[in-house]
């Protein structure tokens, strides 16, 4: 198995790790991927516009506009209007989302955490090293031209 096959492969696989563990063990149903992704996004980058989000996740705009109106009605979401440009709308965590959102995230750093320290030194220091380059990489497949 070449390099390129071993890193798509890997990806998922420890995603659906995490995942699969939080399932069991958060009380609260885990939201659909996409709004996953979004509410990590927003909680990095509080009052993102909708343009962003869409440009960040690789979203058509009217996907992310779907996206955002069903967060907004299931209370994940507050919009509010730019206070120079009306126009813009800028997207935040509502506090129960902030909520749960670090609760599944202390779980996969909690899993995370875990798995690495049952890892040997060499291990978790070639791991460390590997982070710039896999987050490069990770640049790359989202934007070829960077």
């Amino acid at each position: 198995m070449n390099l390129a096959t071993s890193v798509v492969d890997l990806a998922p696989q420890l995603h659906r790790a995490l995942v699969r563990r939080a399932d069991t063990d958060f009380e609260h149903p885990r939201p659909p991927e996409a709004q996953v992704a979004a509410l990590g996004l927003i909680r990095r980058r509080p009052g993102i516009t909708v343009r962003e989000l869409a440009t960040d996740l690789q979203l058509k705009p009217n996907n992310a506009s779907s996206l955002i109106t069903a967060m907004v009605t299931a209370n994940m979401l507050r919009k509010e209007h730019d206070g120079h440009d009306r126009r813009i709308v800028r997207l935040y965590l509502t506090d129960e989302a902030r909520l749960r959102h670090d609760a599944v995230q202390a779980l996969f750093t909690g899993y995370a955490s875990h798995a690495l320290d049952a890892l040997s030194a060499d291990e978790r220091t070639a791991l460390e090293a590997a982070l710039p380059a896999l987050h490069r990489l990770a640049c790359l497949i989202r934007d070829p031209r960077r």
